[in-house]
């Protein structure tokens, strides 16, 4: 393995030559790239494009653009937006008295200089904390930036980009609810395993006709995916497969992406998708996010989105920014 940031920096070197040597094919439908502008209805543009589901691959970061800002703050949003991300995933938890916050882990320990759970913590005591620099951790410099809530993140990216909302915890009801009140829902995608029939899953989505729903699929719960979408009404603009085997990628993701459905994928840990990880993508994008994408899948969760829409450029598959 090896470190993000040496690889960053390889990355950078190599991509040409590792372009050409892999035959780096351009997808089905490319586009010529065009530098990133930020503009009133870039995220209505973005929408556009998620729901189609043969259109040139989207990149997600995961947690934001984390590696030189924060793990879900204003200022990792901030990043991606200049970076020309396509989509920010955002973990979202509910404080002890009713917020919703940015936080990945139940404790608030490794990623800022405070410690107990979120759930045993106000608002005002998670905010008169710090975060710490990247992934956080014992050793993590301290920015001067506070945990955000739900809603100041939604503002930092209004009309810029699309947000993953990643739920910790029950909290994907209260995060429409504002989110109808920013009158930004058809901003957001939300995400669940939970079954089409689940009747908290039903809280959230009837009615909403202008919420975006993906449902996580995992291969090793014996998911067929041919026959995933008959399970829910209306059927869903993508799917989250989570998978071992990469058969199991490469049967299923036509069927998906012909029943109108993008297919996405994490090469965050090995398990997420046949053991294709960002820090091996470094080396050899095409072996592994190339592999990926002619395998079927059409939007990449990452940390290393830089380097992955530098290689769709080079590659000539990314959509126009």
């Amino acid at each position: 393995m090896i470190s993000r940031f040496a690889g960053r920096a390889a990355l950078s070197l190599a991509l040409v030559g590792v372009v050409a040597l892999a035959g780096c094919a351009p997808l089905s439908d490319p586009r010529p790239s065009k530098p990133t502008v930020e503009r009133a209805d870039r995220a209505s543009e973005l929408r556009r494009r998620f729901l189609d589901s043969n259109g040139p691959a989207m990149v997600v970061a995961h947690r934001g653009c984390w590696t030189t800002t924060a793990e879900n703050s204003l200022a990792a949003i901030a990043a991606c937006r200049r970076l020309g991300v396509d989509m920010v995933e955002l973990d979202v938890q509910r404080t002890r008295d009713g917020r919703l916050m940015l936080m990945h882990d139940a404790t608030v320990d490794r990623t800022t200089n405070g410690s107990g759970r979120v759930a045993d913590l106000t608002l005002a005591q998670i905010k008169a904390l710090r975060l710490k620099v990247g992934a956080g951790g014992p050793t993590a410099a301290l920015t001067d930036e506070a945990p955000p809530t739900f809603s100041e993140a939604m503002e930092a990216a209004r009309g810029a980009i699309l947000v993953n909302v990643d739920a910790k915890g029950e909290v994907n009801l209260q995060a429409v609810q504002e989110l109808e009140r920013m009158g930004l829902v058809d901003q957001v995608v939300i995400k669940s395993p939970a079954p089409a029939d689940d009747p908290e899953l039903r809280a959230v989505l009837d009615g909403r006709n202008l919420l975006l729903f993906m449902p996580i699929l995992r291969e090793r719960d014996g998911t067929v995916l041919s026959t995933a979408p008959d399970r829910y009404r209306p059927q869903p603009p993508a799917y989250e497969v989570v998978f071992t085997t990469e058969a199991y990628l490469e049967a299923g993701a036509p069927l998906l992406r012909a029943r109108s459905g993008r297919v996405w994928v994490n090469t965050l840990e090995p398990a997420h998708a046949a053991g294709h990880v960002d820090e091996e993508a470094l080396r050899n994008p095409d072996a592994h996010w190339g592999r990926l994408i002619r395998r079927g899948a059409n939007i990449i969760q990452t940390d290393e989105p830089g380097a992955l829409i530098d290689w769709l450029k080079m590659c000539g598959c990314t959509p126009e920014g």
